[in-house]
């Protein structure tokens, strides 16, 4: 019974596994940067330390069962409605123009070098794909949004930024 019980777990966790972000299919991400990340000398900087794990919040993670200490709630939370609740993570997009989009207070967009995240250590979560099952739940789906978290506290990595774009 113990090994059926096993197997069960271990098939579950495979399905739980998505495909690895792939840093040759989308080299360079876009953020239209806050004032703060501006003042900083540009560098992105998450609006929490939080771990980026999250337990169900009424009203916006209500597909069961319900899952706690979630990333899938986590990415949920964080692009809720396009103004989402703080977390570790923050937003990209691999679409220029979706950048441009949001960077109309501040005019300033850093180009992201996705060939450094894996050596620094930050992780990559792909919203679309993470909600796919539930595409009601994607707040923008043509943002692309890719949400980048780094494990260390305070800001990323001021290296990962290839460039800095005035608009």
């Amino acid at each position: 019974m113990k090994s059926i019980l096993l197997i069960y777990l271990v098939r579950r966790r495979l399905k739980k596994v998505k495909k690895q972000f792939n840093s040759l299919e989308h080299p360079f991400l876009f953020r239209a940067l806050r004032q703060v990340e501006i003042e900083e000398k540009y560098k992105l900087i998450p609006k929490s330390l939080e771990e980026f794990m999250a337990d169900p919040m009424f009203g916006i993670d209500m597909t069961f069962p319900l899952e706690f200490g979630s990333l899938r709630n986590a990415v949920r939370q964080h692009q809720w409605k396009q103004n989402g609740f703080p977390t570790r993570g923050v937003s990209t997009t691999p679409k220029l123009e979706r950048a441009m989009f949001y960077a109309t207070e501040n005019k300033v967009i850093a180009k992201i070098d996705t060939s450094k995240f894996i050596p620094l250590g930050i992780k990559v979560y792909d919203v679309n794909e993470l909600l796919k099952e539930r595409p009601n739940e994607i707040a923008c789906f043509e943002d692309n949004e890719f949400i980048l978290v780094y494990n260390k506290a305070g800001a990323f990595p001021r290296e990962i930024i290839n460039e800095i774009i005035h608009t």
